[in-house]
């Protein structure tokens, strides 16, 4: 059954239905990725920052039981608007039309009831079909980001303060609420919440939605982000932490005989892969305070003969930089590509790049991703 899925996926549903999916979607696509949604986020946080904005009103939206809770009505509304063999619309609705469960616990048999909601979560079709599920959230203002990943639902909505003021969130927030109910979903108010990020500024903050939990930090996506874009506290101390827990299985693994080569292995495997995921996110952190930790870290592994190599921390960023910087200026399909600035018509010297530097207020704002690739790779 899943070859046969696979097939009509690959070969009916997909082209179709994945040039449908609006850009603001960065789950279940090709070339996107948590990474590239917290840059844009991040990026466009700290541009209007940068520009005119006081604020910025980060909304993190969370569904109760996302997957489960997909009206079969409602989504096969939604595939009739699209383009696909009738034949092939009729076969997803009787893959997921008449299913049924039931609940076995001690030997104990409860009697089969029939399930008229959700996506099955494991199947191919499944995240697909979600996505169209949410497509048609949109954001009320043009100046408005919106961010999804699968189920996680992320709005910034910038707040101009003086002759210009404006501030749409309390539009934004009704919009997805509006969306909720007339699509039989339910939002999970206690895990929704809203961060206001801000420069150095003393004016007050912009008064709370209600019904939403303001807090001073915000988990996107895996990442720890902080009303103030330079602190990085939280995220740095979380990745520490779990590196010091997994620090330990290595020296046990150590104990009972295992070898430096597959030491060093388990230390990429556990280790590393925390200190590289989304790892051009928090990269603008500063050195002294937070990346050097990161590095005395894998010292330590080295010394304690965890692994058999050290790379410095600084080294890991710039390589990594390099590779999505890479692909994102040689696809034009990229979701970041958007952020470049416009190249030179003409270039008199050999350059790593012929995009014109624009001029940036703020360290933090030149620390970004997007930013610490224009100026260093120049």
């Amino acid at each position: 059954m899943r070859i046969f899925e696979r097939l009509v996926c690959n070969q009916e549903v997909s082209p179709i239905l994945k040039s449908a999916i609006g850009p603001d979607q960065f789950a279940y696509k090709k070339g996107h990725n948590t990474t590239m949604a917290l840059i844009k986020c991040q990026h466009f946080w700290l541009e209007r920052l940068d520009r005119d904005a006081a604020f910025v009103r980060a909304f993190s939206f969370d569904f109760s039981k996302a997957f489960d809770s997909v009206s079969h009505r409602f989504l096969f509304s939604k595939l009739a608007s699209h383009d696909i063999n009738p034949y092939i619309k009729n076969w997803i609705i009787s893959f997921l039309c008449d299913r049924r469960q039931r609940v076995v616990v001690d030997g104990l048999v409860t009697s089969f009831l029939n399930v008229n909601r959700g996506v099955p979560q494991g199947t191919v079709l499944g995240p697909l079909l979600f996505s169209i599920m949410v497509n048609d959230i949109k954001s009320v203002s043009p100046q408005t980001l919106l961010i999804k990943y699968a189920d996680d639902i992320t709005p910034s909505v910038p707040v101009t303060i003086g002759p210009n003021h404006t501030d749409s969130s309390h539009y934004e927030v009704e919009n997805v609420k509006r969306w909720a109910d007339k699509n039989l979903m339910t939002l999970n108010m206690k895990k929704t919440f809203e961060m206001v990020v801000k420069g150095k500024t003393t004016m007050p903050l912009p008064e709370p939605v209600d019904g939403i939990i303001r807090k001073s930090e915000l988990k996107l996506l895996g990442v720890i982000v902080n009303e103030d874009p330079c602190n990085w506290d939280a995220q740095f101390e979380n990745m520490l932490s779990k590196a010091s827990s997994r620090l330990y299985i290595l020296r046990v693994c150590k104990y009972y005989g295992f070898s430096l080569q597959e030491l060093t292995l388990l230390f990429d495997s556990l280790i590393m892969s925390l200190f590289t995921y989304a790892i051009e996110v928090w990269a603008s952190a500063h050195y002294s305070k937070y990346l050097s930790h990161i590095d005395k870290f894998c010292k330590r592994a080295l010394r304690y003969g965890c692994t058999s190599k050290y790379t410095p921390i600084t080294d890991v960023i710039r390589m990594k930089d390099k590779l999505l910087w890479e692909e994102i200026t040689s696809d034009s399909a990229n979701p970041l590509h958007e952020f470049l600035p416009v190249q030179r018509a003409r270039s008199l010297r050999k350059r790593g790049h012929n995009y014109i530097l624009t001029p940036v207020r703020t360290e933090r704002f030149k620390r970004c991703f997007l930013n610490r690739c224009l100026f260093e790779f120049v």
